[in-house]
């Protein structure tokens, strides 16, 4: 383009411009909702020092402490500023609870329904994070605006039911998935247990031979708004993350790791018992050993590994 039509492209614009009325759209606010998964052991006051606790695929969630859902549990998330992207708004938001920004963050979901909020017109971004409780500033978690406390639950989340119908070229599946988040937090005298649950469906169309999923939620006890189905909604496409490349695993762990630590990650995000050779052939070429041993429990020492670099991200 010569740089005459440039110019008369420009003027034109900025005369358009000039008589368009923005404000004669409704527009919603843009919120970012973090589903923030990491992997830890539960503690517990009898455990055994001969052997290490058990490990859990665990969320984090942040109970709210206004209006609306005062006192229930969401995710941690919160509106889009002035000059902010949706990427740094969750960026922000993750710092404001964890006190770290190390996290891999990734982009998952739309969840724009008019009355998925009763404040109003609000459409959500949805992000998977995967954290290293390492990073985490202190090993503390803060929690920030409306949230009065934030806390790692234990999630659980299962198929109940699944229901496949064809119809040409068309076909649809309906499958019931059982989400189950419990948080336990030792006190001085007892033991407090929390306890969220949710069935929330998901509605999968294969048209034209394409994909089209969105989630419902059949019900919901103690979870804030709609951040069941958005929980649910994440947490299977972690799972298809991981189907697809085996690195996300490698986001879970520490600087310095065993292959056991490895394998029991990704056991926990598949659902699935790995066969430990064959997993070991498959990580093999993304982890370089270290002189370093680890201590588990009452077991022998373990070798540390770390990223191969020159391979993980060629």
């Amino acid at each position: 383009m010569t740089m005459s039509g440039t110019k008369e492209y420009e003027s034109a614009d900025r005369e358009f411009l000039a008589g368009y009325d923005i404000s004669r759209y409704d527009r919603p606010s843009i919120a970012a909702d973090i589903a923030v998964f990491s992997v830890g052991r539960k503690l517990s006051e009898d455990a055994d020092y001969r052997r290490l606790p058990e490990k859990t695929l665990r969320l984090l969630m942040v109970r709210r402490a206004k209006q609306p859902f005062c006192g229930e549990w969401a995710l941690p998330g919160g509106f889009m500023q002035k000059n902010e992207t949706i990427q740094q708004t969750a960026r922000r938001e993750l710092k404001e609870e964890t006190g770290t920004d190390k996290a891999y963050l990734s982009l998952c979901d739309v969840f724009s329904d008019s009355g998925r909020d009763p404040r109003g017109w609000i459409v959500s971004q949805s992000f998977i994070a995967v954290l290293n409780e390492d990073d985490l500033a202190d090993g503390r978690l803060e929690a920030g605006g409306d949230a009065g406390e934030a806390g790692w639950f234990d999630i659980t989340v299962q198929k109940q039911a699944e229901h496949r119908r064809e119809q040409g070229n068309e076909i649809t599946c309906d499958n019931d998935y059982e989400l189950t988040l419990v948080r336990s937090v030792c006190g001085e005298e007892s033991e407090e247990r929390i306890t969220l649950f949710a069935v929330v469906r998901e509605h999968i169309e294969y048209r034209d031979h394409h994909e089209i999923i969105t989630y419902e939620i059949v019900r919901s006890q103690g979870i804030a708004f709609d951040h069941a189905r958005i929980v649910t909604g994440a947490f299977n496409r972690l799972q298809r993350m991981l189907d697809s490349d085996i690195r996300i695993a490698f986001d879970f762990m520490p600087e310095q790791f065993t292959l056991t630590d490895l394998q029991e990650a990704v056991e926990l995000i598949s659902g699935q018992e790995l066969i430990k050779p064959n997993f070991r052939r498959k990580v093999n070429e993304y982890v370089r050993e270290t002189d370093t041993q680890v201590l588990n429990g009452g077991h022998r020492p373990a070798k540390a590994y770390v990223r191969n670099l020159e391979r993980f991200y060629r």
